[in-house]
């Protein structure tokens, strides 16, 4: 069957359905004596005969032609949902889109509501979250094992990636729930002087290490960094064991630590920390480029995202 036209099976099935030459030929918009030749057509090439004449119109259906027709209609069915599969690739409906994101917009509820919203308007496009720290997202998206990140920012991207901001929050302190400065609602940098403070890594301006300089030169002190880690859970985990207080986004303060408090900052202007939306400018995946422009919905600025 696989060398059968899909146009002869379409004229059996209309056919069969109708039972009279003259009728289906009306349906399909093609001349009686041109379908006649079609079926014939096809019987030669199953070599079998599928329809008994009765009459020069009337037709029934052989034995032969009864188990016929079943497999041509699903055959017709799974080509016509292979077209419909094809055609919302083609517009990016059906796909799987590989995301990048960080702890910190997780509790801003971004994800929740952004994702939430995508894929309650697409539900055949899969998603798959994958939770990766700034410049490894960066580099993913560059080698194509993610698509799209939700990333650190500002950030000066490399050749081939954009972003622009979807979220702007302020930073706060993290402390241990038993230090004395816990009593207050609010704390003046100058308080911290003598703080070890736990923070990420000042490479490439991706971490909090400014946020935590710009408290330290406001208050006139070095802050004295006792340790680093990239991932903020485990940060927050070093509050709370006691080593030292902490510069972090205001949505982790949603994350119920046990020996952990989060006090606002007395200074101004407060450092701020953004999450962008990352990916790659010359996008070619139409799913992503359905996600992209979802998010450019959700952008701070439409400056930011022309």
């Amino acid at each position: 069957m696989a060398d059968i036209e899909t146009r002869l099976l379409r004229y059996f099935v209309t056919l069969a359905e109708e039972q009279h030459f003259s009728r289906a030929a009306l349906r399909l918009e093609i001349s009686p004596p041109t379908l006649t030749h079609q079926i014939k057509k096809l019987e030669r090439e199953l070599g079998a005969r599928l329809l008994d004449r009765k009459g020069n119109t009337h037709v029934l259906l052989t034995e032969a032609g009864v188990r016929f027709l079943e497999r041509a209609r699903d055959l017709l069915r799974q080509i016509e949902e292979t077209k419909i599969v094809a055609q919302q690739a083609g517009r990016g409906e059906i796909g799987r889109i590989e995301v990048g994101f960080m702890p910190s917009a997780t509790c801003t509820g971004l994800l929740h509501r952004v994702l939430g919203e995508f894929q309650r308007a697409n539900p055949t496009i899969e998603i798959n979250m994958h939770r990766m720290v700034p410049m490894d997202q960066i580099t993913a998206i560059m080698r194509t094992d993610l698509d799209v990140g939700f990333t650190r920012g500002p950030y000066r991207y490399p050749v081939g990636i954009e972003g622009f901001e979807v979220h702007r929050q302020t930073m706060i302190l993290a402390l241990p729930e038993d230090h004395p400065l816990a009593q207050r609602k609010k704390l003046e940098p100058a308080m911290l002087r003598e703080e070890q403070f736990i923070n990420t890594g000042p490479e490439l301006d991706v971490g909090f290490w400014g946020h935590t300089e710009a408290v330290a030169r406001i208050g006139s002190f070095t802050p004295r960094v006792v340790k680093r880690d990239h991932d903020l859970i485990t940060i927050l985990t070093y509050v709370s064991m006691g080593l030292g207080v902490a510069v972090v986004p205001e949505s982790l303060s949603t994350m119920r630590f046990p020996n952990v408090v989060y006090r606002d900052l007395a200074m101004s202007p407060l450092p701020t920390t953004s999450i962008v939306f990352a990916y790659r400018r010359n996008e070619s995946s139409p799913s992503t480029g359905l996600l992209i422009r979802h998010m450019r919905r959700h952008a701070l600025t439409l400056k930011a995202a022309e």
